[in-house]
């Protein structure tokens, strides 16, 4: 049997790991996604007063008379106006204008959260791995799992999906938005279940066309409901409807303003939870913004914490708040640099440090692929963490440094340990022959999308529940690992998709 081994050698794959963890990297991360911002005109927001008149705020801001001004677009339920010039001046008049709250540079930085991802051989429709993993504690969840390769989604057991499946709920009817980059929008594995897509990324398509052959949002989107059928993987709420937005770039950048468009977009058309696998740092400090351009000083602009940062905040805070108060779930990803948040005074991680979002946090196994019986609910070495942060915690999966490279044979899938320590699932592809591929990722990525499809999970059990009953489910719900009460890996416990719907 052909070996389904990684395409590059240990030493380098070490050094990576080894790079991406240490603080000097997440410094060089922090520089060069904050301060060297994409070559493009820099964006600012307005955040206007109450019922106020939008229309005038927006002329008068075209008459400022600052270079290359350009109006974006003016939202009225937010108060939000969006404008694009490179001039610095632009701010200190903006803020003279009548029925204007603040003004916030529009930061734009690389989103994608440091997740280590690893295709497999297995292409859609190949039947190479046949195996069976019985939990040993549920026949019935074992029974479940009757999809092609559902034998390597550990996180299914571990959240006691198929449990949840045998008592009737599959997220049937629940519209879940996905906010991340593009989508693999033909993959028969979520295909049926897509229902609206929208891209906010000027100049490109919903549909993914990276490079890397990744698309980050499918991997998350089939966590999510990735079709029950038998001939793949199957998604924690399998029958759950996806709204796919676009928010990141194909090769993961973004601005603020990008997921605060698609939160909107996303409650305004009926989601009832919302992912968001993606996270930014917000600095608690001062900085300068050289617009893209280092050689020219002209169009620098020093971003200010108790100006710029917070009042971009306020911006992120009226979105999230927007979506709960109209009954939406916002969840997303606590971030994988591994950094106590209770402790943490340089930056923080939003949208998760968002008001009414759901932080959560990353576990997995260690040795899964040698010992399937092994525990699933291990603080992921990468993930973000801190009491007052982290609400719930999800599977995400695991590795240790430096990984396990023994190599193993699960269900006829050979490779190294520690690659069935992540999380498997879709989001691979070969555009050129548009073949499509199953494989393994590990982030806190992959964490918030198990929490979110047992919130779709919960809205089908309770239809008129709102995000407030939800958290209380969850809370009342999830397994408390780690220290007994809630704790900073945990936060008020592991979700347990079963308990949930009981």
């Amino acid at each position: 049997m052909k070996k389904n081994l990684l395409p590059f050698s240990f030493p380098l794959l070490l050094l990576l790991l080894m790079a991406s963890c240490s603080k000097d990297a997440q410094e060089v991360k922090l520089a060069n996604g904050l301060v060297k911002t994409p070559k493009q005109d820099r964006g600012f927001l307005i955040l206007t007063e109450q019922n106020i008149d939008q229309k005038a705020i927006s002329e008068a801001l075209s008459n400022l008379g600052v270079k290359k001004f350009v109006f974006k677009e003016a939202n009225k339920e937010l108060g939000l106006i969006r404008v694009q010039t490179p001039d610095p001046s632009f701010p200190e008049k903006a803020r003279k204008v009548a029925g204007v709250q603040s003004v916030s540079v529009d930061i734009v930085q690389n989103w994608r959260l440091p997740e280590r991802n690893f295709r497999s051989s297995i292409a859609y429709g190949n039947n190479t791995g046949t195996g069976t993993i019985s939990h040993p504690s549920a026949k019935t969840a074992a029974a479940a799992l009757t999809d092609r390769y559902s034998f390597l989604q550990w996180g299914l057991q571990a959240i006691h999906a198929p449990e949840a499946w045998a008592k009737g709920y599959k997220g049937t009817g629940v519209k879940v938005a996905v906010l991340d980059g593009g989508f693999l929008l033909n993959n028969p594995e979520i295909k049926p279940n897509i229902i609206l897509t929208h891209s906010f990324v000027e100049g490109e398509e919903v549909q993914y066309h990276g490079e890397e052959g990744f698309s980050h949002g499918s991997h998350v989107a089939g966590t999510i409901a990735a079709v029950k059928d038998s001939n793949g993987v199957a998604g924690v709420a399998p029958e759950a409807k996806l709204i796919l937005v676009k928010v990141l770039s194909d090769a993961g950048t973004g601005a603020f303003s990008s997921f605060i468009d698609g939160i909107f977009y996303a409650t305004n058309h009926g989601a009832k939870v919302i992912n968001m696998s993606l996270g930014g740092e917000l600095p608690l400090k001062t900085f300068t913004d050289d617009n893209g351009t280092p050689d020219d000083p002209s169009d620098d602009y020093v971003v200010e914490y108790d100006r710029d940062v917070k009042e971009l905040i306020t911006a992120i805070n009226r979105a999230t708040l927007y979506a709960t108060l109209n009954g939406t779930t916002v969840i997303a990803a606590a971030g994988n640099d591994g950094y106590n948040y209770d402790t943490e005074k340089r930056f923080i991680t939003y949208p998760a440090a968002a008001l009414g979002v759901l932080a959560i946090s990353s576990t997995g196994p260690l040795g899964w692929g040698i010992n399937q019986d092994t525990s699933l609910y291990l603080p992921s070495i990468f993930t973000n963490y801190g009491k007052h942060f982290i609400h719930y915690a999800a599977p995400g999966g695991n590795y240790t440094l430096p990984p396990n490279t023994t190599i193993v044979d699960v269900g006829g899938i050979i490779n190294y340990e520690y690659v069935f320590d992540f999380v498997f699932n879709i989001g691979y592809w070969d555009e050129a022959s548009a073949t499509y591929y199953y494989g393994w990722a590990a982030g806190t990525s992959m964490a918030s999308p198990h929490a979110a499809a047992v919130a779709a999970l919960i809205y089908q059990k309770y239809p008129f529940a709102n995000p407030l009953l939800v958290d209380l489910v969850l809370k009342t719900s999830s397994t408390d690992y780690g220290t007994p009460g809630k704790d900073k890996y945990f936060g008020d416990g592991e979700v347990n998709a079963l308990k949930a719907v009981k």
